[in-house]
């Protein structure tokens, strides 16, 4: 019985622990798209998998250090 209990804590903080990581991951996807704020670092935590779809349809502001990949200049026929 108390094999079971210390089993179910031990799994619990490990799933709690790749939470928090694959959220902070998710938060710098964010910074980088251009949206700093820790909500999304919290929708992510609380909510998972609602919070990664969020941060991934998130549109890109064009980040700083970002080069836009679509072109002003139309093509010469």
């Amino acid at each position: 019985m108390a094999v079971n209990v210390i089993l179910i804590v031990l799994a619990s903080l490990v799933l709690i622990a790749a939470d928090i990581l694959l959220a902070r991951e998710f938060y710098k996807a964010a910074v980088l798209k251009g949206w700093p704020g820790k909500r999304y670092f919290w929708f992510s935590v609380l909510l998972p998998f609602a919070g990664y779809l969020l941060v991934i349809a998130l549109p890109d502001r064009g980040a700083a250090g970002m080069t836009a990949l679509v072109s002003d200049d139309l093509p010469e026929l």
